[in-house]
């Protein structure tokens, strides 16, 4: 029997990362992060004043507010994942993602893809290994 082929993306609010199931284990097929999108602008204030001591910490430059940015990273994750789907070759999608981030990927789903999701996973496991991840995946239902 063939072992189905599974396609995971795994994201969080500064990066995305596509990986997949194959006889020898995962196998990484690339990823992104917010600064390669010039419509992603993912920078979070840092203007503060350290009451103990009067010392006025400098923004590292004009913020935007998270959800937006964050939508946006979930449609350009989305269309990876729809073009790595379109190559041909899985059988199943399973989003991982923490739970803000994860809601956006549901919105951002399109309806094309909708019915091979067979899974979701609500952690933030873009920088894990890719050694660390399989344990991790093992987790999600019905996959």
């Amino acid at each position: 029997m063939k072992t189905p082929q599974t396609l995971y993306l795994l994201a969080s609010d500064h990066s995305f990362r596509l990986v997949h199931t194959h006889e020898s284990g995962l196998v990484p097929l690339g990823g992104k992060s917010a600064e390669d999108f010039p419509d992603v602008d993912y920078r979070f204030p840092t203007e503060k004043l350290n009451r103990g001591i009067g010392v006025y910490i400098q923004p590292t430059g004009p913020s935007k507010p998270a959800e937006p940015q964050r939508n946006r990273l979930a449609h350009h994750a989305m269309a990876a994942l729809e073009a790595q789907w379109a190559k041909g070759g899985y059988d199943r999608i399973v989003l991982v993602a923490g739970p803000k981030m994860l809601g956006d990927l549901r919105h951002s789903l399109p309806k094309s893809l909708s019915g091979h999701v067979a899974g979701e996973l609500h952690k933030d496991l873009v920088k894990m290994s890719m050694h660390d991840l399989p344990a991790h995946l093992a987790e999600v239902s019905g996959v």
